[in-house]
């Protein structure tokens, strides 16, 4: 699930790079992109939301939250890896990027019908199942698109997802 949202957001991606004179913004957008998202399940994988919680707060993002820093490390490694490209470089890209996707989602929670407290709810019971409490097989097998995503429903999330994006 949550690639597919990152997917909604690879065009500003590929706009931000180009900006950045990146030699291939495309390819190079597809590696963030994946870069962001590995960072952020290896967060849930751990319990903490908070990255998802940010993601959809509807509230303005600053560089130098902390949600950013936590991932920044990860992503800018990730697109070492990738890219092979400069610390310096990648620590730019991560610094760029990350507050311009968490900002991304945070524009469409605003710009939804929804209450922003009611889309925050919905987000966190789908990421934590019926028990209240967060199962990580089922929460990792539904954010990665898995078919038993174990006893997390999380189609009323996507389909508010939908609603955001129209």
């Amino acid at each position: 699930m949550l690639d597919q949202l990152l997917n909604l957001a690879e065009g500003p991606l590929e706009e931000m790079l180009a900006g950045m004179n990146q030699q291939s913004p495309k390819s190079s957008a597809g590696a963030l992109k994946e870069s962001i998202f590995s960072s952020i399940q290896k967060e849930i994988s751990t319990g903490d939301l908070s990255a998802v919680k940010e993601m959809f707060s509807g509230s303005e993002t600053s560089p130098d939250s902390p949600v950013i820093n936590k991932l920044q490390g990860d992503v800018s490694n990730s697109l070492i890896d990738k890219l092979g490209i400069s610390k310096e470089q990648a620590m730019g890209i991560a610094a760029a990027a990350l507050p311009m996707i968490l900002n991304f989602f945070n524009k469409r929670v605003n710009d939804a019908p929804q209450d922003n407290e009611d889309i925050m709810s919905s987000v966190i019971s789908s990421l934590q199942g019926n028990s209240g409490k967060i199962n990580t097989g089922d929460l990792l097998g539904s954010l990665m698109g898995g078919k038993n995503g174990g006893g997390m429903d999380l189609g009323g999330l996507m389909d508010l997802g939908k609603g955001l994006f129209k």
